[in-house]
């Protein structure tokens, strides 16, 4: 089977932060949170 380089990486990625724990409950809480509620910048 042959894919794009592009599908390729994001399979990859998403393999990736699957791996992490918690990181799938976590997408999932953040995708509930109203734009309202989130910070405009992140602190990092």
């Amino acid at each position: 089977m042959l894919i794009a380089e592009d599908d390729w990486r994001s399979i990859q990625e998403t393999l990736h932060l699957l791996s992490i724990p918690k990181m799938r409950e976590s997408i999932i809480e953040g995708l509930k949170t109203p734009v309202e509620e989130c910070a405009e910048e992140l602190d990092w």
